[in-house]
């Protein structure tokens, strides 16, 4: 009897737990970037020389923004990612706050249309403007991918994060379709980047 029969049967079953062992690692680290998107918290006295916040769902990175810049953790707040058609008056009725601190002391950016684009638009206007220290204003899940591709735009600039909640309960990540598809796309995104 020869033995090459059981050898060639041997060598799938590897690949199979080969293949079952990545896709049970790929889980944990989706799970882990997930609860640590989930339990982010920003520091209550960050403060810095300016604020970026970057475009995305609803008008919540936007407000905080905006709120920061009014509690004068900032001195100047960029909004990175604006859709070239969105004129200040629209982010105003979106997001609110007072339309004095939106005059002095908001730039809208519209040139950006990824996160890559939101650091070399963030890159140009802290340089520019001679900032050292910035507050990154971003959602939960999108923190960790743009303080990478942020901090390789301008590696001798501070970013302090200030997440936006937007994962609400992390134990109901798993049955609502629409967050979990947002968080898996994002927790993709970051692990490309960072393996770049």
């Amino acid at each position: 009897m020869s033995r090459e029969p059981r050898l060639r049967r041997g060598r799938p079953r590897f690949g199979v737990m080969l293949a079952v062992f990545v896709l049970g690692l790929l889980a944990v680290d989706f799970l882990l970037f997930a609860q640590r998107a989930a339990t982010m918290k920003p520091d209550p006295a960050v403060t810095g020389d300016a604020i970026v916040a970057l475009t995305g769902g609803s008008g919540l990175r936007i407000a905080e923004g905006v709120q920061l810049v009014s509690e004068g953790r900032g001195g100047h707040l960029l909004i990175s990612g604006v859709h070239p058609d969105v004129t200040m008056e629209d982010l105003i009725g979106l997001a609110g706050g007072d339309p004095d601190v939106w005059a002095c002391c908001v730039t809208i950016g519209h040139a950006a249309e990824t996160t890559l684009g939101n650091a070399d638009e963030t890159a140009a206007w802290a340089y520019e403007n001679g900032y050292r220290d910035l507050i990154l204003v971003t959602s939960d899940y999108h923190m960790a991918r743009s303080l990478l591709v942020l901090q390789d735009a301008m590696p001798d600039i501070a970013l302090e994060p200030w997440p936006v909640r937007t994962v609400v309960d992390p134990s109901h990540l798993l049955t609502d379709y629409k967050s979990l598809k947002g968080v898996f796309l994002e927790w993709a995104k970051w692990r490309v980047t960072t393996l770049e």
